[in-house]
């Protein structure tokens, strides 16, 4: 009974695991409200930023990839893409691999603005957790969390083991 009631204990109850969505969606929440006039400064939505952050995490992308990753259309994301090439933030080319294909890059100009944005992400967070008083502990804990629910999204492998 006592190996039960210790093995219940230590069980991931889905309480919790809404309450990490619901605490991880509200910290996101927050970061993005203060880093809106980064944005407004820059001339880019938030939406523009994400599909720039994509291009750049990609690499030479196609604009299908970059909505499939936002779960956007991709006459949604189109838009955003014109106008960050219109901003010279993104660049279109042919593809090397593929003549038909079109591909997008970032420029310099990309670069350094997502750069700028990131930057800005690191300094909230920087501030929130000083003004917090957070110890470097939980710091630690929280970040070595946040890889491992990562790692373990990244496998696609559900708990059962299964692949969805």
């Amino acid at each position: 009974m006592v190996a039960s009631s210790a093995l219940a204990s230590t069980e991931t109850r889905p309480e919790n695991a809404e309450m990490l969505v619901t605490s991880v969606h509200e910290v996101l929440r927050s970061v993005l409200r203060r880093v809106h006039p980064t944005l407004d400064a820059e001339g880019i939505s938030m939406g523009q930023f994400w599909a720039l952050h994509l291009v750049s995490s990609l690499g030479s992308t196609s604009v299908s990839a970059v909505a499939r990753h936002l779960s956007l259309s991709a006459p949604t994301v189109c838009a955003n893409i014109d106008q960050l090439e219109a901003a010279r933030l993104v660049a279109r080319h042919r593809s090397q691999r593929d003549r038909r294909a079109v591909e997008l890059t970032l420029t310099p100009k990309g670069r350094r603005v997502e750069a700028r944005v990131w930057a800005r992400i690191g300094e909230v967070m920087t501030e929130a957790i000083a003004e917090a008083g957070l110890p470097p502990n939980d710091i630690a804990t929280t970040v070595r969390v946040f890889r491992e629910l990562d790692r373990q999204l990244q496998t696609g492998e559900t708990p059962g083991g299964a692949v969805p």
